[in-house]
């Protein structure tokens, strides 16, 4: 189909594109494509498991996605729980074990024990409040991914939206953890920070590599009374300016950006999950806490989608989200980038309507940075953002 804001064209059953108007002939590999595309689609592949061994926080974020009677009752896996939680992990063919919110570092000791203790790949996401260097030492021996949440590189924007004392507890790490490889930054963009995301790349840039900027899910109330007014010409400039950077010599990637790039050059190649349909909640991940297992964080405190690990990936609160697909979307089923945002998030969309099969309250946000995708692709500038060596498919990029 042709794409009049991109100039291109797309078939969006295969992932192939192309800026020509005389269509290349690729019937002879286009069957495998579009097979190996729904492969990686509606294949149950279970590799991540998000651990979060605490329902407690020592910050109050006023659009967090856990609700506050979860934080108030406050229940933490015991040593004994979480081991036997990680040893049937072990046994499942999990690979990556990500310890998530509330605040993970208010288990620490019990976490770095477990990570001494089974041998995953694992990641931990944390306010950075209670880093400590003999922590950040640990997690660089254990080479294990860290993501610090940063919302602005102001002092007092950022420290209204994650707490006191975060600004410069999430600086002093980003020093000491300086050339660390697993260090990335995740922002929550909402109102309060959005017209910030130009300076926050400056900022960042030369401290990290990677920093995820996330429009803020609407999962909660208090996230949709913060949602950006703005959100995709701040964003986009926040893109264009890490390219800039990055062709200067100083790299710096916007991963959400970087994905919608892979799902144009090497759809089956992308790791975020969130632009994906089916999303990758139950499918390539699911979420374990003191209160049952969820498809995804996002779900946490919705009753109705909550199992138990032994009967989770088969419980019918999970294949409603699994089976949750762009085609049973009236407004997504005929969109020409339906395969490139994946209508997310079912979780902010149910909270918000009570309804998964809706289309997502960001839809004209993620069509303009698709639109913008292209465009950059067509410029030839994808290599500031993606590392092409690195794609083990190229079909598009020859065809372009």
């Amino acid at each position: 189909m042709w794409i009049e804001e991109a100039k291109v064209f797309y078939d969006a059953e295969s992932g192939f594109y192309w800026f020509d108007k005389d269509i290349p002939d690729f019937s002879d590999i286009r069957d495998d494509l579009v097979e190996e595309i729904r492969k990686y689609r509606f294949e149950k592949d279970l590799k991540f498991a998000y651990l979060n061994v605490t329902e407690l926080c020592n910050a109050k974020c006023p659009y967090c996605y856990v609700p506050d009677e979860v934080k108030k009752r406050g229940r933490s896996f015991s040593r004994d729980e979480l081991f036997e939680i990680l040893g049937r992990l072990e046994g499942a063919g999990i690979e990556w074990v990500l310890f998530h919110g509330v605040e993970p570092l208010l288990e620490k000791e019990l976490i770095f024990e477990a990570m001494d203790t089974f041998d995953f790949n694992y990641g931990i996401q944390t306010n950075g409040l209670l880093l400590e260097e003999e922590d950040m030492d640990f997690i660089m021996e254990k080479e294990a991914n860290i993501g610090l949440s940063l919302d602005a590189p102001k002092r007092d924007v950022n420290d209204f939206l994650r707490g006191s004392g975060s600004f410069d507890a999430v600086c002093s790490a980003m020093e000491y953890m300086d050339d660390y490889e697993g260090l990335s930054i995740i922002t929550t963009i909402n109102r309060f920070n959005e017209a910030l995301l130009p300076e926050m790349v400056d900022f960042l840039a030369g401290k990290v590599g990677t920093v995820l900027m996330n429009p803020v899910r609407g999962t909660s109330k208090g996230g949709r009374n913060l949602r950006a007014v703005n959100l995709a010409e701040n964003f986009l400039e926040a893109v264009e300016r890490a390219m800039e950077l990055t062709a200067m010599g100083e790299r710096i990637v916007i991963a959400d950006y970087a994905n919608i790039l892979l799902g144009i050059l090497a759809p089956s190649a992308r790791v975020l999950q969130c632009d994906v349909s089916p999303c990758g909640a139950g499918r390539r991940f699911i979420s374990i806490t003191p209160d049952g297992v969820y498809p995804c964080g996002e779900f946490i405190g919705m009753a109705e989608f909550r199992s138990r690990l032994d009967e989770a990936l088969s419980s019918k609160a999970f294949e409603r989200v699994v089976g949750r697909k762009v085609e049973d979307i009236g407004e997504c089923r005929d969109c020409s980038f339906r395969h490139l945002c994946g209508a997310p998030c079912p979780a902010e969309i149910y909270a918000e309507t009570g309804k998964l099969n809706e289309k997502s309250p960001y839809c004209e946000f993620y069509k303009e940075v698709i639109i913008h995708a292209f465009r950059t692709i067509r410029e030839g500038k994808e290599g500031l953002v993606l590392r092409l060596e690195n794609l083990a498919e190229k079909h598009t990029i020859e065809l372009r």
